[in-house]
């Protein structure tokens, strides 16, 4: 951004305080001619937070131009821009893919078994697998070499990458193949992990209510 150095150096004093906590809850005023750039410092403000920092635009002649309430336009714009952090802790496999066997019945019907053998640096271990894990393997087209990790609560697979060990292969990959190292340690760990959820629609499963929100920022955009 070119100019506005005044804008911008009380924009940088206004995210120093919202990241130690001091202007929780309160409300910021941006006023200037059209075009004079108060819009982008919003959205850059609001990129500085971080990714994960949700924002949403809302324009005066929005508010006066729907058929609901103002009260009611004003609480869904405030929803749209609303995110909750949430930590959980959960127990996952994680481990290198060293061989996976799966064994079709010899009738072409019934369920398809196999067998799925994973390792760390430390240790080796062969799980049972049954017809619906064979078929998130294969959804995500997991072969010896992977690196993945699965959710014990869920089920759910997820590929990290290639190991290191398996550079050399001269197996086809492409680009956008990601090399890992093999997981150190136990095979089965726990995994703190942190995921956002946002307040709109209103039947959202976290129960907030906006009069007890004390971590949010407002910017109000004015035109002189």
């Amino acid at each position: 951004m070119v100019g506005q150095l005044a804008a911008r150096r009380a924009a940088g004093v206004v995210l120093e305080m919202i990241k130690e906590g001091k202007i929780a809850g309160r409300a910021v005023l941006i006023g200037g001619q059209p075009g004079t750039g108060k819009t982008a410092i919003a959205m850059g403000m609001a990129q500085a937070l971080g990714s994960d920092t949700p924002f949403y635009g809302i324009a005066g002649s929005e508010v006066f131009s729907l058929e609901m309430s103002k009260t009611e336009s004003l609480t869904q714009a405030f929803r749209k821009s609303i995110g909750v952090r949430i930590k959980e802790e959960s127990e996952i496999i994680e481990g290198e893919v060293v061989e996976m066997q799966i064994d079709r019945p010899a009738t072409g019907t019934g369920q398809k078994v196999g067998k799925l053998t994973l390792k760390t640096t430390e240790m080796e271990t062969i799980y049972d697998l049954g017809a619906k894990m064979i078929e998130s393997l294969t959804k995500e087209k997991v072969q010896a070499g992977d690196v993945i990790t699965i959710d014990k609560a869920s089920g759910k697979i997820s590929k990290l990458g290639r190991s290191f060990t398996r550079a050399k292969d001269y197996d086809a990959m492409g680009p956008q193949t990601k090399f890992v190292q093999c997981p150190e340690g136990e095979l089965q760990k726990r995994k703190v992990g942190i995921y956002w959820v946002f307040c709109f629609p209103k039947e959202c499963t976290v129960n907030i209510s906006l009069s007890r929100i004390i971590s949010c920022i407002i910017l109000i955009i004015t035109i002189w």
